[in-house]
């Protein structure tokens, strides 16, 4: 090395103090001039770590750069190591233009222009070296996710531990253990970066959910103006009927026969007439009623009366008798939901548990039991007709999972929530039909009713038009009508029991509602409500939680019929239909009440 006339090293310019490469160089330099001593000559002078400046000698800088390596090793052996001196950083490897351009981290859309970064991912942040598939420094992992070599960071954890008596991450200060070290086999670790677009396909989801809003709403507007231009169009008919009546001076019910009509005056009037009051136990806990036409027996849920067997189960009522039988015990929380199969013959209970259970309804005996991820399970359903080996069960977050009673340890179909995470309170499974060639699936939450339509075996939600929060959903297979229960809201201030069918409008599902019957101002309670056909009328009878009353409404006559007193809660209500003539079962807390339903023809 040459000095120059300022005493400075004429290769200067090309070394830079600061740079990682000329700190091992600088420490070593400063190593050799303590062990020479200072100068009197007036030399250059140089930091000492000890304190002071020191002048450099010319010997040193007069070194060839064999024999300033040779000195340089010999005197690093003597150097003092103290607990505040700083750990060498180890010199790191630059990587040629051909390295640096295939193992660069790639971003995408992105030309990577600064070269420090380009072998990102590839290098130890602890010693900047580049980790190795094998040996001493081979590339590891922690949980927290980070990467280092193996000895780095082994030594880092033990001198993390002897410092602060916790070992942490030298990133993210994530408290890990020397067992949590992972070993990765991989050359190399190249991270591409999509955030761009990941933020473009959120972005297009949030455009195609509101889209699909759009298109409901459209639907919804559409399916208002036909029914609107119904109702104008049977006004107008009134009208000219009327015109006809006052011009040929005759009765409206001439002119009704004459045109085959009924008018309200001849439609049959029905009322409910108490037949018996059944007391299934005497512990309270019974919630969910449902009638087996096959098998022509009423199953209610109960809580156990047997201090051997705590929980809950099923207790099957014979008919026409209405004689409580045999009890099956269930599970050991509180009975949520109860799905029959008429065609498979079994019995599927949900009681909030982790597990769905079904029973053989002949023999009484479980035979099968579904899991979904260790979910809480609120509610189950059936399949009917090409898909009546389906199991439906819900969760406690939305969603939706699909079993085949033949392979009950698999899962077929995860239906996940994506917008609305409350608790599946109901699931109905809809008949094919001319408009639903696949069938369906109703779902029902506690602030939302969606629709899957298995067009092309593949189910497709669509939220229908109805505002919650909700008690719940029941669906007629005969007549092909669905029933909605739903709590009072701010547009509402009563809970309405809501009538209706679903419709395709645009290729959108919609509802067409018939009929809405206002209810409750309040409604603590979980009620559910029921629709019966009646030869071409449709009656819903639901329960009155302010007033406590029975009421039953006619759809044709578009009125109430009959409000019946009941001091019981009743939580379930189901129509059974036998030989002997049809009647409806409501379930209070630990009764039955059975009542006869009366038709009378007018003359």
């Amino acid at each position: 090395m040459i000095d120059n006339e300022d005493g400075e090293d004429a290769n200067a310019d090309n070394i830079d103090e600061h740079s990682e490469e000329s700190q091992p160089i600088i420490r070593r330099t400063r190593v050799v001039l303590q062990r020479l001593g200072p100068s009197q000559d007036g030399t250059p002078e140089t930091d000492n770590p000890f304190g002071g400046r020191e002048p450099v000698p010319e010997a040193v800088n007069a070194l060839e750069p064999e024999e300033q390596s040779t000195s340089q090793n010999n005197n690093t052996q003597n150097e003092i190591i103290t607990i505040d001196t700083p750990t060498p950083p180890k010199k790191r490897k630059r990587l040629s233009n051909v390295s640096k351009k295939a193992m660069g981290t790639p971003v995408v859309g992105e030309t990577r222009s600064n070269d420090d970064d380009e072998d990102d991912g590839m290098t130890c942040p602890i010693c900047l070296d580049t980790w190795e598939m094998s040996g001493d420094h081979r590339l590891v992992s922690l949980r927290c996710g980070h990467l280092f070599g193996e000895n780095c960071i082994r030594r880092w954890l033990a001198e993390s531990q002897r410092q602060t008596s916790i070992k942490s991450c030298p990133q993210c200060k994530t408290k890990v253990t020397t067992r949590e070290i992972r070993y990765l086999y991989a050359k190399r670790v190249r991270a591409i970066d999509r955030s761009e677009e990941h933020n473009m396909r959120r972005d297009l989801e949030v455009e195609r959910m509101r889209s699909k809003a759009l298109s409901m709403e459209l639907a919804t507007e559409k399916l208002d103006h036909t029914l609107t231009a119904n109702k104008l169009k049977a006004v107008q008919m009134d009208y000219d009927r009327l015109r006809l009546i006052v011009r040929a001076g005759r009765g409206a019910g001439e002119l009704d026969n004459e045109c085959g009509l009924k008018s309200i005056s001849q439609l049959a009037s029905h009322r409910l007439y108490m037949e018996k009051n059944i007391e299934i136990t005497r512990e309270p806990g019974c919630r969910v009623l449902l009638f087996s036409a096959t098998h022509k027996t009423l199953l209610a849920s109960q809580k156990s009366a047997q201090n051997l067997f705590p929980g809950y189960g099923v207790r099957f009522i014979d008919l026409p008798s209405f004689r409580p039988t045999q009890f099956v015990h269930t599970s050991a929380q509180l009975v949520r939901d109860i799905a029959c199969s008429e065609s498979q013959h079994t019995l599927t209970v949900a009681s909030r548990e982790v597990r769905i259970k079904s029973f053989d309804i002949r023999t009484r005996l479980s035979n099968v039991s579904f899991t979904a991820h260790d979910k809480q399970l609120w509610s189950c359903g059936v399949d009917r007709e090409q898909r009546e080996h389906y199991v439906y069960a819900g969760d406690l977050r939305g969603a939706v999972y699909v079993f085949d009673m033949r392979f009950p340890d698999n899962i077929l179909s995860e239906y996940q929530a994506i917008e609305n995470f409350s608790p599946v309170i109901n699931i109905a499974a809809v008949r094919t039909s001319k408009t639903f060639p696949s069938g369906g699936l109703l779902v029902c939450q506690l602030t939302m009713v969606k629709f899957y339509d298995n067009e092309n075996d593949t189910a497709t939600p669509t939220r229908l038009n109805v505002e919650g929060p909700f008690l719940s959903v029941q669906y007629d297979a005969l007549q092909d009508t669905v029933l909605i229960s739903a709590r009072s809201n701010a547009q509402y201030n009563k809970s309405r029991f809501i009538l209706g069918q679903l419709v395709k409008i645009d290729d959108t599902p919609v509802l067409k509602i018939t009929a809405t019957i206002f209810g409750s101002t309040a409604t603590p309670y979980m009620t559910r409500p029921t629709q019966m056909g009646v030869e071409d009328n449709s009656l819903v009878v639901g329960y009155l939680q302010d007033t406590k009353q029975l009421m039953m409404y006619d759809v044709r006559r578009e009125e109430r019929v009959q409000t019946m007193p009941i001091n019981e809660v009743v939580y379930d209500i189901c129509p059974v239909n036998t030989a002997a003539g049809s009647y409806l079962a409501a379930l209070t807390d630990n009764k039955c009440r059975v009542y006869k339903v009366n038709s009378t023809k007018a003359n």
